[in-house]
């Protein structure tokens, strides 16, 4: 199967004339680089002091959440015991309903564990979406003003001198537009 596709292509790149691939010519000039940078995005987004701050933040909010979730555990085996306590006392049907009463609560509670445990995760993913768009604006900045034609990604780059590198520079900068921003979580919808 490989080898007819590989003949068909074969067949309709030698059909079309050299000259017809581009009705237009192209400035080799337009495409010439003369000044690359290089960046480590993941370390940047990972080292800035912003970044720990909203690690801090959402650790502190989640470290909270646990100990009300504690207390909200502590509570439920409580109802639940009294519950067991009612089985001889209370009709079967009674029983039966104040049983479908506790696992509505229990299921109720961990609806709001899930939607608070996302609600982090996605306070955390706008706070790194953010760090990164200003990344990609001071990356920009940089490249402006050190007139770098090209800024690779360190993912990309196989082979490079470490004098391109401006992950430093970015890191640097980053922090200092980031110092004085205010964090906070209690943007979360509960």
């Amino acid at each position: 199967m490989f080898r007819n596709l590989k003949i068909i292509f074969l067949a309709l790149f030698l059909a079309v004339p050299i000259g017809a691939v581009s009705a237009q010519s192209i400035d080799e000039a337009d495409f010439s680089i003369e000044k690359i940078g290089l960046i480590d995005l993941a370390f940047v987004l990972r080292n800035a002091d912003a970044a720990t701050k909203v690690r801090e933040l959402l650790n502190e909010k989640r470290d909270e959440f646990s100990l009300e979730f504690q207390e909200t555990e502590a509570e439920l085996l409580q109802a639940e015991r009294e519950l067991n306590l009612k089985r001889g006392i209370l009709s079967e049907s009674d029983f039966n309903a104040e049983v479908q009463q506790f696992q509505q609560r229990v299921s109720d509670v961990q609806r709001e564990i899930q939607f608070k445990r996302n609600s982090l995760d996605q306070a955390f993913q706008e706070a790194q979406d953010n760090l990164r768009e200003l990344a990609f604006e001071i990356v920009t900045d940089i490249a402006t003003r050190e007139r770098l034609d090209v800024v690779l990604t360190r993912e990309t780059a196989l082979i490079f001198r470490p004098a391109l590198n401006i992950t430093n520079e970015v890191l640097s900068e980053l922090n200092e537009r980031t110092k004085n921003a205010r964090i906070e979580v209690g943007k979360l919808p509960f």
